[in-house]
Order: structure tokens, then sequence, then C-alpha cells
């Protein structure tokens, strides 16, 4: 067998007794660990990476959080790419099972630690990008959006947008969308995931099923998206299709009623037929489910804990900014105990 052959198969080898390795660290870490800390695990919170006294209540609170609740990972917010490191590793230190770290960087880590990382343009200026020089521009921001991620600590990037921008009156989505034609979105879409995926984090397609048609903003009452089947299909679902197709690691379920699968107007990320129904079973995704932040009023005034739990019946592996995580974790713990989950 020639040289590079044998190297080959060495390499090949080494890569499949790594990856037995982890998978065999997995299985045994999920096993060590109490129904709690299961539940726990799938509550992200926010942070905060900025100068503050080390004993301050806020510091003190979030360590809390890691280190006795055993959340599985926090979402950054505004931050200092010199306290970054500071704050991440003492987490990390802190945490029994590795954290995740993730961040909405639309435009890029700069979104959310604005001086230090390259800051790029909205999306829809990405999206007024013509022809294949658009597609290389999304694929480009997507690859260094990842890499400049994963080199302060973040593993997880919540991008591209994935709404069809096609209300000229939407307040939320607009510039975040790279524009109203839905094809056009769907292959800057898929562009951006590919080039994500390559520089080494997990992409998120958002907000599903889709929040360019609407007027209203999410984080203050919930949307309903009325549009029939086959519009959804022509217009909101395109990008979505588009992005797993491309292989992108989870999608957002945002806060918005779908009365075309859903006539209970119950926000997505409370739905079983939403969430599971047609993200699931119809588009086939099998990737992370995570809902949008669960201290946004568009979750539609449900008690938080009776949210939580209902957002792990709609089919969410990730419930992401629950209001109370040792309510919602205690919420979903009961719920299990009473063979509702």
């Amino acid at each position: 067998m020639p040289l590079c052959a044998l190297l080959f198969a060495a390499t090949v080898e080494a890569a499949t007794a790594e990856e037995i390795r982890k998978s065999a660290w997995v299985e045994a870490t999920l096993a060590s660990l109490s129904l709690e800390h299961k539940v726990a695990q799938m509550m992200m919170v926010p942070a905060a990476a900025i100068p503050q006294h080390p004993d301050s209540a806020e510091r003190r609170a979030l360590l809390a959080l890691v280190r006795e609740l055993g959340v599985g990972g926090i979402v950054l917010f505004r931050s200092e790419l010199d306290t970054l490191p500071e704050l991440l590793n003492e987490l990390q230190a802190a945490s029994q099972v590795p954290l995740w770290v993730a961040a909405d960087v639309e435009r890029s880590l700069g979104m959310r630690v604005p001086t230090g990382p390259v800051s790029l343009p909205d999306a829809m200026a990405i999206g007024a990008i013509a022809g294949e020089a658009g597609i290389a521009a999304a694929h480009f921001a997507g690859e260094l959006t990842a890499r400049e991620s994963r080199a302060a600590g973040v593993h997880w990037a919540f991008a591209p947008v994935a709404d069809v921008n096609v209300n000229p009156s939407n307040p939320i989505i607009n510039l975040r969308s790279f524009g109203e034609d839905p094809e056009r979105v769907a292959a800057l879409v898929a562009a951006f995931v590919h080039g994500a995926r390559a520089g080494g984090v997990l992409a998120t397609v958002k907000h599903f099923p889709g929040h360019g048609d609407t007027a209203v903003d999410s984080h203050l009452e919930l949307p309903i998206l009325s549009r029939d089947r086959a519009g959804l299909d022509r217009i909101e679902l395109a990008p979505f299709r588009a992005a797993i197709a491309a292989g992108v690691d989870s999608v957002m379920v945002g806060h918005l009623a779908l009365p075309a699968f859903d006539s209970s107007l119950a926000p997505a990320t409370l739905s079983p037929a939403i969430t599971t129904g047609l993200l699931r079973g119809e588009l086939g995704f099998e990737g992370l489910v995570i809902t949008d932040a669960m201290d946004m009023t568009g979750v539609g005034g449900v008690w938080m804990g009776e949210a939580a739990v209902r957002s792990v019946l709609a089919g969410a592996d990730v419930v992401l900014m629950p209001p109370d995580p040792r309510v919602a974790i205690a919420s979903i713990v009961r719920a299990v105990g009473e063979g509702r989950i």
C-alpha cells in the first residue's frame, strides 16, 4: 500500500477513535446527571462581559446559575473584548458540564462586542449586492462571523435571519433581513450557513416560521401571520428549507401565531403543530430547536413555568432566557413527574 494511503487510513482510524471517545464521554456524563441537572442543561441564560467587581451581585447571581443550578449555556449581550476571556474562563471552570456560549451575531461578533471585532453591515446591505458577488459576500460574512466568534469563545451563532421582509411596516426585522425576494433570501441564507459552518460555529436560522410579514414586534406582543399554506410555502418557508438543505445546525422558533397550522393562535414556540408537525415533520429538520427568548411578551402571556413546559412539549430542545430559570426547571421536572413530559 502506498505511504499516502497508509497515512490516510491511520488518520481516519484516529478520527474514528476520537469520535468514539467523545461519544462515550457524552453518554457517561449524561447518565451521571440528575433529572434536575438534565433539565437545567436545556436552559440558556443571559450574560454580559463588562468590567464589574468579582463580588458584585450580578456576577454572583450568574455564577450561581452555572455552579449551583447547572444551566447548559449563556447568551452574550453587550460585552468588552478584554473582559470576555476572563468571564468565560471563570464560568467554564465553575460548570460541571462545559457550557455552550451563544450570541446574536447577525452583524458579526461586533454586534455584541463593539470594539475589536470586524463590524459587518446589516443583512439587507448584503442582500443588495447582485448576483454571485452577493452569494460570496454572504458566505464571507458567515465565515468571518464564525472565526471571530470562536476566537472569542463563542460556539453558537444566533444567525442568520431567514425572515423574508415583505412588510414595509415591519418594526423589528426590516434591515436584519436579506430582502423581500424569497428565492434570493434563501440563497443568501444558505451561503451564510455554509460560511458559518466552515468557520466552526453552530449556525441558527430564525425566526421560524417567518417574522417578515408582521407589523408588530414580538418583544412587545404576539404577531399573527395570516397567510395561507401556499403562500407560506412560497415565501416564509423557502429560506428555512434552503437552510436545512445547507445543513444548518439549529432553528430558532419565534413567538408568532400561524392560524394556517394552529387555529388556537398559540405562539409557534408553544405549538406542537408548528415546532414538531411543520418544522420536524414536514420540513424534516433533525437539528437543535431553540425557542426565542422566553422573557418576551410575544410568548403569549402564559405563566413562565407553564410556558417552559409547553415549549418542551411543542418540541424545543433549548429554552432560551426563561424569566426565572429556577421556576422553569422546577416546572419541567414536575411535568416529568406527572407524566406530561
